[in-house]
Order: structure tokens, then sequence, then C-alpha cells
């Protein structure tokens, strides 16, 4: 008797997507999930810096005369 064990959802191509599936692997010194966790944070973080980079440059933009 075979098993066969997925953890994808079935594939349809005119759906719209709005589930990911990944793996983590660790080699033992986090769990897979504080290493989820600690990427998301440095990600927002990036995306914060980013998002007030912007408005840095265009408020400086909108100050230049020409």
């Amino acid at each position: 008797m075979l098993f066969v064990v997925t953890d994808e959802a079935p594939y349809t191509w005119e759906a719209k997507p709005n589930k990911f599936f990944f793996n983590v692997e660790s080699s033992g010194a986090l769990h897979p999930e504080n290493i989820v966790m600690m990427g998301v944070a440095v990600l927002k973080n990036k995306l914060s810096n980013l998002q007030t980079q912007l408005s840095h440059e265009l408020q400086h933009d909108a100050l230049t005369i020409s």
C-alpha cells in the first residue's frame, strides 16, 4: 500500500494566488519558526527604511528650485 502525503494545495492555473508554501530547513541551532520570524522582522525593518528614505527624497525634490 502506498501513501502520498502532500502539503501543497491543488494546482489550478486559472486561480489567483492566495497562498505561498515553502520549506525552512535548520541545522538545529535555530528553530525554523524563529528563522522565519527573524526574516520577517528584517524585511519589515528594510521596508521601513526604504519608505523613510523615499519620503526624505520626495521632500528634498519638492524643495528644489529649478
